[in-house]
């Protein structure tokens, strides 16, 4: 008894310390892109929906979590679905920026973030401390999503 009150004390506090999710438009996402930083930001691309997006946040939220990456969720959720993709933030205790693309024109996104983006999710950008992008369209598996951090984090 004791086990499942301390379970749902900690559950609770996840949840209450989750993230917001903020609309942001194509415009100031494609600025936050081209910003220069000090280490390897990664802009995951999800949607409540998303079976294998869903599954993969854990392992981004881990890199965050030990300062390996800034990691930002930009999800791809229709704007009127914003409360969908805050309970599914809110359930995961997602502490990473969280955003949600105020965009429905894919013609106008997809080839901003990458040529080579068909469209499909998850897909993930990678931008090296020297502003080098790096685009994968796939789902990741931990030890291969913090190799590619490590690999970028030097270039």
């Amino acid at each position: 008894m004791r086990s499942i009150f301390a379970s749902m004390i900690l559950l609770i506090g996840l949840v209450a310390n989750a993230q917001e999710v903020k609309l942001i438009s194509v415009e100031s996402l494609d600025n936050m892109i081209a910003e220069n930083g000090d280490q390897v930001r990664v802009y995951n691309f999800w949607a409540s929906w998303c079976g294998p997006c869903v599954k993969e946040m854990p392992y981004f939220e881990e890199v965050n979590s030990a300062k390996q990456a800034e990691v930002i969720f930009v999800s791809l959720d229709f704007p009127e679905d914003l409360e969908k993709a805050q309970k599914l933030i809110s359930k995961k205790g997602i502490q990473s920026e969280t955003y949600l693309l105020n965009s429905t024109n894919y013609d106008e996104y997809i080839p901003k973030i990458s040529e080579a983006w068909s469209g499909a999710i998850p897909a993930t950008l990678f931008v090296s401390p020297s502003g080098k992008k790096y685009f994968y369209e796939k789902a990741f598996e931990k030890n291969e999503l913090v190799q590619v951090v490590k690999s970028l984090s030097s270039k």
